[in-house]
């Protein structure tokens, strides 16, 4: 087992174990209550305020899957010397990821929530040659992950979200020089941050669907090669995916 596969394991484990420990505790107070699937929220006057109901589905534990499509850019500084500027790709491609989360209803249709996931991707782009006959080769996967806060609004059985966190990201990028030493090597499991939104819809009780927009910023890396000549990648994907949830 690779190094990168059980660095892509331990993170799967210590993301749904973030989510749910916080929904266990979460959900403690409510263990006794069945769920069960209300119809949209009702409105009735009192002090002349009106009171909106949420659905049940939008509190408690829920798991799911997507699949989606990613398109990338990658952006490598070689410093070397004056011959040896700036390159990039952009790198696309497909992925899809397993879900783990908790939601809970604030009332009057506020939503907030934690949501983890990890999956794959095979996000990548043709070898470019570049500068004096050096190859760029740029390829993100096969594991991502992100665990983020989602708040958002509910209308009835419709919740329009926004949410924000953590994104992890397996990377594969290497120039090859002409030269022995020239060579610049990016290939970790990195960090950086996640924002987006989405809207999810109840299709049936207990399970929902959703469409998400996600941006990763992956920030830069630097490095130096074997002639010790410093180099930087810059990583960020965009992403749009579709996906079910199931509440329990």
């Amino acid at each position: 087992m690779s190094t990168r596969t059980i660095k892509g394991a331990a993170c799967l484990v210590l993301i749904f174990a973030a989510i749910f420990d916080f929904g266990a505790s979460a959900h403690a107070g409510e263990k006794s209550k069945k769920r069960h699937y209300e119809p949209p929220p009702t409105s009735s006057w009192s002090d002349d305020a009106i009171v909106t109901r949420t659905p049940a589905i939008w509190t408690g534990l829920y798991a799911g899957l997507s699949f989606g499509y990613g398109w990338g850019h990658s952006e490598q500084d070689y410093e070397r010397n004056d011959n040896h500027g700036l390159a990039s790709t952009s790198p696309s491609g497909g992925l899809g990821a397993l879900t783990l989360g908790y939601n809970y209803a604030l009332g009057n249709g506020f939503v907030i929530g934690a949501e983890g996931d990890l999956g794959l991707m095979d996000i990548s782009a043709d070898d470019k040659i570049v500068y004096d006959g050096h190859i760029y080769k740029t390829r993100f996967g096969p594991w991502w992950g992100t665990l983020r806060a989602r708040a958002g609004y509910a209308f009835g059985d419709t919740l329009v979200y926004g949410t924000g966190g953590v994104a992890f990201m397996d990377v594969d990028e290497v120039s090859i020089g002409n030269t022995p030493g020239e060579t610049a090597v990016n290939e970790d499991w990195r960090t950086g941050y996640a924002l987006g939104a989405g809207v999810e819809h109840v299709i049936s009780p207990g399970m929902t669907a959703k469409l998400e927009y996600l941006h990763l910023d992956f920030g830069k890396y630097y490095g130096f090669s074997a002639n010790n000549e410093p180099f930087s990648f810059d990583n960020q994907v965009d992403l749009i995916r579709a996906g079910v949830n199931f509440a329990f």
